[in-house]
């Protein structure tokens, strides 16, 4: 049990520096201060949430209530930042002159190289708009944005974070969830898209069961023939949308 709660720390540790910065800061509170309140702040609280995180019990106890996958936001909880700064602080405050600056400034390139630069990370994009988030979610849920009702879309894999932060109105069949292994259970749907030779006749037939009224692709991934039930509608920054012909009675509010 103890496996995953050390995978979600060494996944999360970055090059581990700020981990041992960490560690030699409870230490140091721990020998050095005397006052109740702080070591209570500095030294008794992150210790007992550690203790916490680390308890198999709590991890399974987690696993029920919410997604074990995101157990690591109690990470969040942990006040890394604080103790590292109080206990820099301190140590710097006992030295005089060139030897506090240079405590000072060695602390600083210590904590200034401790992690790694996160927009090297494969979701981080250039901002492109005042939501900072790709432009091409930005123009095609306002494309399909239809004011109080919720329009389900197929889209690609880049979309999934993005669109439930931009518009909630705009659902989709699957997503976010495969990318952080939650539900892993089949999908006819998913599998049928990422066939490698996709039929549109089941896809437009599962997406038309699933109540998908947009199947949106990467331009040079269109479909020959669009899928079954659905037709081509616009190209929009490079992504093909096809529109379901079964669904648009329902869903653009109109009557027969």
């Amino acid at each position: 049990m103890m496996d995953p709660i050390l995978n979600v720390i060494k996944s999360h540790m970055g090059t581990g520096l700020v981990t041992v910065l960490f560690v030699l800061s409870l230490f140091y509170v721990a020998v050095t201060e005397k006052d109740r309140a702080k070591r209570l702040f500095f030294l008794y609280v992150p210790v007992f949430i550690l203790a916490f995180f680390l308890c198999p019990v709590s991890y399974r106890i987690y696993g029920r209530i919410s997604e074990s996958v995101t157990y690591y936001r109690l990470l969040w909880l942990i006040p890394v930042t604080p103790v590292i700064a109080y206990a820099a602080v301190c140590v710097c405050s006992g030295l005089k002159g060139f030897k506090q600056n240079l405590c000072i400034a060695g602390v600083a390139v210590l904590i200034a190289t401790s992690g790694r630069l996160m927009y090297n990370d494969v979701y981080m994009v250039r901002a492109a708009n005042m939501y900072h988030m790709p432009q091409y979610v930005v123009d095609i849920c306002d494309e399909i944005h239809i004011e109080g009702r919720e329009v389900m879309a197929l889209v690609p894999t880049e979309f999934w974070q993005f669109i439930r932060q931009y518009d909630p109105c705009v659902k989709i069949p699957y997503g976010r969830q495969y990318l952080m292994n939650v539900y892993q259970e089949p999908d006819d749907l998913r599998d049928a898209m990422n066939a490698e030779v996709r039929d549109p006749h089941e896809i437009g037939l599962l997406a038309t069961h699933r109540g998908v009224h947009y199947i949106v692709v990467p331009q040079n991934e269109r479909f020959e023939t669009a899928p079954y039930g659905y037709e081509y509608y616009k190209t929009i920054d490079g992504y093909v949308m096809y529109k379901n012909i079964y669904l648009s009675l329902e869903v653009w509010g109109q009557t027969a």
